[in-house]
């Protein structure tokens, strides 16, 4: 019995402190527990990408991207993924470089970081002030050479929003997310 009401005890002060919430939280528990459910659609696309290319030559990419929910979307970081069958897996970028247009410092940079397994990404300054009302279109501008040592062949280019958050109405954050739906595009690259 002892161990029982011992248990049930242990069980009720551990209900008291949901799990992730702190002991300081000020919100109420529901809002810990609420799920975020999708509220709107996010379309990635790119415009730039030729049939074909060269080593030594640069590719100039257009990245849009638009929103359709009640909500404002603030973007935090764009990506491109690109890959080529033929190419090792965590060899894919050999050979190929990027920069691209940050729209906050109004400057080409370097991506913020890279993958091995071919994935560009480009990260706002957290002072960003971007922000993209449902409907309209926002893009960023990226340009990718491809060096001598590139690997030839077809290459699969795949523009997209890496991070981004949303403001209400009211401009209080939002946990919820939107569906996302990318475009998909090929080039051959030749010696």
């Amino acid at each position: 019995m002892r161990i029982r009401a011992a248990a049930a005890a242990a069980a009720a002060i551990v209900g008291l402190l949901p799990i992730g919430a702190g002991a300081a939280s000020a919100q109420p528990y529901a809002a810990h527990t609420s799920a975020a459910h999708q509220i709107g659609t996010m379309k990635e696309w790119g415009t730039g990408i030729h049939k074909s290319y060269r080593r030594g030559n640069t590719l100039y990419l257009t990245m849009y991207y638009t929103q359709k929910s009640p909500d404002t979307l603030v973007p935090l970081g764009f990506g491109l993924s690109l890959w080529n069958f033929s190419a090792p897996g965590e060899g894919q970028l050999r050979g190929i470089s990027a920069t691209w247009w940050n729209p906050v410092r109004h400057r080409w940079e370097k991506p913020s970081y890279h993958e091995s397994n071919g994935l560009f990404g480009f990260d706002l300054p957290a002072s960003s002030t971007v922000k993209l009302a449902s409907g309209k279109v926002g893009h960023v501008y990226v340009r990718v050479k491809f060096g001598k040592t590139a690997h030839t062949g077809l290459w699969h280019f795949e523009p997209m929003v890496t991070a981004y958050s949303l403001l209400t109405r009211k401009g209080a954050s939002d946990s919820n997310f939107l569906s996302d739906s990318r475009h998909q595009y090929t080039s051959t690259l030749r010696p």
